[in-house]
């Protein structure tokens, strides 16, 4: 099972909230497949809720309990920054994600100048590297091997001291928070299915991690939707 497939797994897994083993992901082989496995493991129902908005209930009552603040000022057009304060944010984001798990909240983010400079001064000293490596080498690949190490030891460095300036949130309003939560762990509040909206959300999830849009139940993963 190729990287792709590996990574759709996860997916639906965090989705759902369950445990699918290699050997039967091997078989399943389209979104229909999918589909079957896994309403085959949830509780069953009637009741097609919405499942943004369940995500924006979920959010509204953590926020509340966790601000302190009243239940009309959490709204779906909110700016999160306008609700959770610079100087504190990482402390009650990280309480809020141990709360409800940390796969169901997105990590916060740096500053946008700042991994722009991050990244522009490694391709730099990636490019520095494999110019002097490629003067001192006779061979291409020693010195693109060279630069490319030197490179990735810079990334990780750079990501672990600018840890603490990770402050802007990677989705800006309370209704964009909510369709995320919405499709990455809708399992946190969301208990019982229809199959209707199982095959909604694994074509959902399929999407938004291939990019693959013009598929069917019965298109095949690997031959027909070219992912590996």
């Amino acid at each position: 099972m190729g990287l792709d497939l590996v990574e759709l797994v996860i997916r639906f897994e965090n989705a759902f909230g369950i445990a699918i083993s290699d050997q039967v992901a091997t078989g399943l082989t389209t979104p229909r497949k999918v589909t079957d496995y896994v309403y085959s493991q949830l509780s069953r129902g009637e009741q097609k809720s919405c499942l943004s908005q369940g995500a924006f209930y979920l959010l509204r009552r953590e926020f509340v309990s966790a601000l302190g603040i009243q239940r009309a000022h959490f709204r779906p057009a909110v700016e999160l920054a306008d609700l959770i304060p610079v100087k504190k944010r990482q402390e009650l984001w990280t309480t809020m994600r141990s709360r409800l798990g940390e796969a169901t909240l997105p990590d916060l983010g740096r500053p946008v100048w700042l991994f722009s400079l991050i990244s522009m001064l490694i391709l730099l000293i990636g490019v520095t590297t494999f110019y002097y490596s490629r003067l001192g080498y006779a061979s291409i690949s020693k010195a693109f091997v060279t630069s490319l190490l030197v490179m990735s030891v810079l990334g990780y460095v750079s990501a672990r001291l600018t840890r603490p300036m990770k402050r802007e949130f990677r989705y800006k309003s309370a209704g964009e928070l909510a369709k995320y939560l919405a499709i990455h762990s809708p399992h946190t509040f969301k208990k019982q299915w229809t199959r209707e909206q199982v095959a909604e959300l694994v074509r959902q999830i399929i999407i938004d991690e291939t990019g693959v849009s013009e598929f069917t139940e019965d298109s095949r993963f690997v031959e027909d939707m070219h992912l590996d």
